[in-house]
């Protein structure tokens, strides 16, 4: 999960319904102001995230030239999702981003954040001919392996299966606040924090939650696809241990990128960078 610092949309910011063969999304999108579009950047959040955590970086692609859309997956946030767990399965996820790009008109820059990462890997396996690249940001080649970490989110995953999402969160919340680095939000971004989290179908996130506690590792698979691939992330990022990142990236043929003076978040924590190394990646076929 990524926290806004302001939940203020920039000038040209926008939000917007997208419609594909597989229904609705929520989004957030902006077009360049001047001149030809030099094409989509495809943007898909991570577990408990949503399309807020890419508002300053989709202003930032737009200003270098690119149509910026943001995204709620199914069942995330502002995006409706059905009750079945098994509309949430990985395959399922990425037939969903497929047809995003197809509805933006296909070949898009496509970049996962987090566990928006195995989504976006999974939507290049299903289908690699609409998207000209990946970019793996702050994401991992499958599964936490660390067991502490596993078993948190399994606890939480069986949280959201038995209690109200609501008290889910006032206990997830408990918890987080306990932690040495945790800085309490402004009281807007507070509210926007539990508004979001609630707002999620209860049956997804347990799904996107156990997803990350058993996703196989498909990260050859992806190097065969023939789709162009960045791995970058945070220098303080606390998500998939750097070393993996790193391995993976090596896997697949390429150095990680790494976005100084950010952690987890790049892309709230310095948008202004982190788009400069995507476009930069994206310009250089």
């Amino acid at each position: 999960m990524s926290t806004p610092r302001t939940l203020t949309l920039p000038d040209g910011v926008r939000p917007a319904t997208l419609e594909t063969d597989r229904g609705s999304f929520a989004t957030l999108q902006a077009r360049p102001d001047i001149g030809t579009p030099l094409g989509t950047v495809l943007l898909v959040p991570g577990w408990t995230g949503s399309k807020e955590d890419f508002t300053p970086l989709v202003d930032h692609l737009a200003r270098y030239g690119w149509i910026a859309v943001a995204v709620d997956l199914r069942g995330q946030f502002e995006t409706p999702g059905p009750d079945d767990p098994s509309a949430y399965t990985l395959p399922e996820l990425g037939a969903d981003v497929v047809a995003m790009s197809k509805a933006l008109g296909g070949y898009s820059q496509l970049v996962g954040h987090s566990f928006g990462g195995l989504v976006a890997r999974e939507a290049v396996l299903t289908d690699p001919s609409v998207f000209s690249t990946i970019t793996l940001l702050c994401s991992g080649p499958g599964a936490f392996s660390d067991e502490a970490v596993v078993q948190g989110l399994q606890m939480l995953a069986f949280g959201l299966d038995n209690l109200p999402i609501e008290q889910v969160y006032d206990l997830k919340l408990e918890h987080d606040s306990k932690a040495l680095r945790y800085v309490q939000p402004a009281e807007e971004i507070a509210a926007f924090l539990r508004k979001r989290f609630t707002g999620n179908s209860p049956a997804g996130l347990a799904a996107f939650t156990r997803h990350l506690t058993d996703s196989d590792d498909r990260t050859g698979k992806l190097a065969a696809s023939g789709v162009r691939a960045q791995v970058l992330y945070g220098e303080a990022d606390d998500g998939w241990p750097l070393p993996i990142q790193d391995e993976m990236a090596e896997r697949l043929g390429v150095r990680a990128q790494i976005v100084p003076d950010a952690a987890h978040s790049p892309a709230i924590e310095q948008p202004a960078a982190t788009a400069r190394l995507l476009v930069d990646f994206f310009h250089q076929h």
